[in-house]
């Protein structure tokens, strides 16, 4: 086999390239270094599985190298020559050193962790390696920096930027990574049909003198020019990377006619079980439909799945994908299932919505709408709602005739849909802007109108002082908070609070305080409260008594009947503490009343 060498970019001539601005030109957002690496890895399998037959599969393997191995694994691709002379070059600069420690760490450990991400039933990495028109794949993910027209004329792809791939890079402690690939042989590929180049992306440096970009590469010497590194091919290829496999103790053998990529990250920082649920948050609707196949082998050889059901915050929004992705129409108080209105010539999309299951409500999720643009992958989940009003969720499936404003209008973490994109104001200035911004608004308008929707109604007579009424409306629709203090400048005896414990659609837990104010008087004074719940009819007029439980603070119940009846004497000072227990209260609109009757007067809280 030709030796290996490392090629490290010159910084020289106009406009010096350097991976400062590499590194830092992904922007994940709030995403995690797993779900950018999930997002990212099930983007890449989906868009090259796209004309293969069989289910695109895509795998997570943990590796490990030790001892022996380890050091025969450094050598072999000559990472100590390529990085000891640069360790102390890296701890100059103040923001190096993290990164120059990890190198040292690694240089002197007795052990290497990998991670390695595989996809199969794909086309692989071909087109030439040293050009970068559009189906030159192994030049444009391993040797190109940022080439924008990824997906221009293809409004299936997944992505767009070319600035994914650092997040492989950046999820090695030591920024380096293997590509090795399978593909078709062409007149492109000048009839290689395997591939296999190993990328480093290190701070810029000098080093004797010579000042270095950082981006380096291990292969062999290009035919034209000695000092260029050029990807190993077929034979050479194959027989460096079953050397790698081997030290990693692994068979990672992959036949000519098993066109794929495989993306082994050096001294990786990801967790299994994160990446795990990101692929399942993220790609629920390509493992749903059958479109993708995910694995995941642990460094112990055991092999896991995703398994969306089994996510109590997730089952929901895979329901409800697969009612927008039906042709129903469902118009329910705690669903809807429906098409957005064209605009224009336009047509938006099909959305669904639901009110919140338990396990949604209580997640990050809550008040979020899954949006996808038919890539199989989810977007993001878009916080629209409130939380003033009850949970809901939902999602969204772009229709075709936005898809292509939608995809270039994203940021490069393809993370949302800005109206104000340069990307989308470049290729579409005239109607782009207007179609996204109204595409943005309808899904939250129409979320948020479903979400005012759910709350019930409650009747609230015109009484001097509505406080417990005015608590009970809140509470029973769904507001939660601080306890309230009743408003002071009016002359009862005594003020109220009602702050929720707990709801359920089969029980609502209220804690009700009745305590002094300032018009409290000194002296004792009888007490009564009589509360009383009732289901509304149409005009929220009351037509049938509930009955509900009251119980004191340490849970004995007091009155398990609709119209109770509890007395006491009250004087500065004193605190009365109850739950109010409402069984099986739905969503359904009440009338909520408390009269209170003192002995020098009464006053009603409806």
């Amino acid at each position: 086999m030709t030796q290996g060498f490392w090629e490290f970019n010159l910084i020289s001539g106009k406009n010096p390239t350097h991976t400062g601005a590499f590194l830092t030109g992904y922007d994940q957002r709030a995403f995690s270094q797993e779900e950018v690496v999930a997002r990212e890895s099930g983007q890449n399998a989906g868009d090259a599985g796209r004309g293969i037959d069989g289910i695109t599969q895509l795998v997570f393997q943990k590796l490990s190298a030790k001892g022996e191995k380890k050091d025969k694994l450094v050598k072999l691709l000559k990472l100590d020559s390529a990085l000891k002379p640069r360790v102390k070059i890296f701890k100059n600069v103040d923001r190096n050193r993290f990164f120059a420690d990890s190198v040292q760490e690694f240089l002197e450990s007795d052990e290497l962790n990998a991670i390695l991400v595989r996809d199969f039933k794909t086309c692989g990495l071909g087109g030439e390696w040293d050009s970068y028109g559009q189906t030159d794949h192994f030049a444009r993910l391993v040797c190109a920096l940022n080439l924008e027209d990824k997906a221009d004329g293809d409004s299936a792809s997944g992505g767009s930027f070319g600035l994914g791939k650092t997040a492989f890079a950046k999820s090695s402690k030591i920024n380096t990574v293997i590509y090795h690939s399978v593909f078709t042989p062409s007149e492109k590929t000048k009839n290689a049909h395997r591939r296999l180049m190993v990328s480093g992306i290190y701070p810029k440096h000098e080093l004797d003198g010579t000042p270095y970009g950082g981006f380096a590469y291990f292969g062999k010497p290009a035919a034209y020019d000695e000092d260029i590194a050029a990807p190993f091919e077929n034979s050479e290829a194959e027989e460096l990377w079953l050397q790698i496999a081997d030290l990693f103790g692994a068979n990672l053998e992959r036949s000519k006619n098993q066109t794929g990529t495989d993306i082994l990250v050096l001294v990786d920082t990801l967790d299994m079980s994160l990446l795990k649920k990101a692929i399942e948050d993220y790609y629920f609707p390509a493992l749903i439909s059958n479109d993708l196949s995910v694995t995941f082998i642990s460094e112990d050889g055991s092999t896991d799945q995703p398994a969306v059901l089994a996510r109590g915050d997730l089952d929901q929004f895979v329901k409800l994908y697969k009612k927008a992705k039906s042709k129903e129409v469902i118009k329910e108080e705690q669903l809807i299932v429906d098409s957005f209105q064209k605009r224009k010539t336009f047509a938006i999309g099909r959305y669904a919505y639901q009110a919140a299951e338990a396990e949604e409500a209580e997640s990050s999720k809550n008040n979020c709408v899954a949006i996808m643009r038919g890539t199989g992958m989810v977007i993001n989940y878009e916080k629209v709602g409130g939380d003033q009003y009850e949970p809901a969720v939902g999602v969204y499936i772009a229709d075709q005739d936005v898809h292509e404003y939608l995809q270039t209008s994203e940021n490069s973490a393809h993370s949302e849909w800005s109206e104000n994109s340069h990307r989308l104001n470049q290729k579409f200035p005239e109607e782009g802007k207007a179609v996204v911004a109204n595409v943005n608004s309808v899904i939250k308008r129409r979320f948020i109108e479903f979400q005012k929707n759910l709350q019930p109604d409650v009747s609230i007579s015109k009484s001097e002082s509505g406080l417990l009424a005015r608590l009970l409306t809140g509470a029973l629709s769904g507001s939660k908070g601080e306890e309230s203090l009743p408003p002071k400048g009016f002359h009862n005896p005594v003020s109220l609070s009602l702050t929720q414990k707990k709801r359920e659609d089969d029980l609502s837990i209220w804690n009700l305080k009745i305590f002094d104010c300032d018009h409290t008087p000194e002296s004792p004074f009888s007490l009564t409260l009589l509360p009383s719940i009732s289901l509304a009819g149409e005009k929220n007029i009351s037509i049938k008594h509930l009955d509900f439980v009251i119980k004191d603070i340490n849970g004995v119940v007091l009155s398990s009947k609709s119209n109770p009846k509890l007395q006491y004497n009250f004087s500065r000072g004193m605190g009365l503490d109850f739950i109010v227990e409402i069984p099986n209260p739905g969503r359904k609109n009440y009338v909520v009343q408390c009269k209170c009757i003192a002995e020098n007067g009464d006053f009603d809280a409806t």
